[in-house]
């Protein structure tokens, strides 16, 4: 009798151990997937080949943000951290109202398409008269000159760009593009702070009395060096 009470105790201790490795075994295994499904750099659909060092193909509209502010981070920086609000009463009002269209379509952190999202906030604004063409953040500036009538802005840095500007960023890659808002810089997603990529230039309509002004302020800007 005491033969088979230790051979029953046996038993029931091994089925209790191998249903605690198999319960363990489906956490770690949904802890994982779950990782994953967060991680945006893993995968694909965020623009980024996974276990690839080239772009996906999936959209061609393409633009990125390689730093500190292309992270979920960057929505949760302190009013400290942002520079000051610089207003331009030159600023044609549909760049104003681009930006604003673009903060309310923001997502909660970068999905690499920058460039798709300032361009959609523009058509919806009227701030160009169709949708821009070129695929990298990094030609807009040059695009929006060329082709809609926007003007460089004598500015040298992203703090120093008025309300309503389009912000354009180089550096390897496809490049950067926000809109400066009142509250911060905005492109497929909200931040406090501009980017640190290389700044290329800040672009804007301009009401049609102050353009004259606004060119020759960038001409004597770029022939003094800066």
């Amino acid at each position: 009798m005491l033969t088979y009470s230790n051979t029953s105790s046996s038993f029931r201790h091994r089925i209790r151990t191998a249903f605690r490795l198999c319960a363990t075994s489906l956490l770690l295994l949904l802890g994982a997937a779950v990782s994953r499904a967060e991680n945006p750099w893993t995968s694909s659909s965020m623009g980024w080949a996974t276990g690839s060092s080239r772009w996906s193909s999936w959209e061609t509209t393409r633009g990125g943000t390689f730093d500190n502010a292309g992270s979920s981070r960057g929505s949760t920086r302190s009013q400290a951290d942002a520079p000051a609000v610089a207003h331009d009463d030159t600023i044609d009002p549909v760049m104003l109202k681009a930006g604003s269209i673009a903060e309310q379509r923001a997502l909660p952190r970068s999905t690499m398409r920058c460039w798709r999202f300032v361009k959609e906030a523009l058509v919806a604004a009227g701030g160009v008269s169709s949708y821009p063409q070129t695929a990298y953040a990094k030609q807009a500036g040059e695009e929006l000159v060329h082709s809609y009538g926007f003007v460089r802005l004598a500015v040298r840095s992203a703090a120093q760009a008025p309300v309503g500007a389009v912000i354009v960023y180089g550096g390897k890659g496809p490049g950067h593009v926000e809109l400066r808002t009142a509250s911060g810089f905005v492109s497929d997603f909200y931040h406090r702070a501009p980017s640190n990529m290389p700044f290329i230039g800040a672009y804007a309509r301009v009401e049609k009395h102050s353009k004259a002004i606004q060119t020759a302020q960038v001409g004597g800007s770029q022939n003094s060096g800066s």
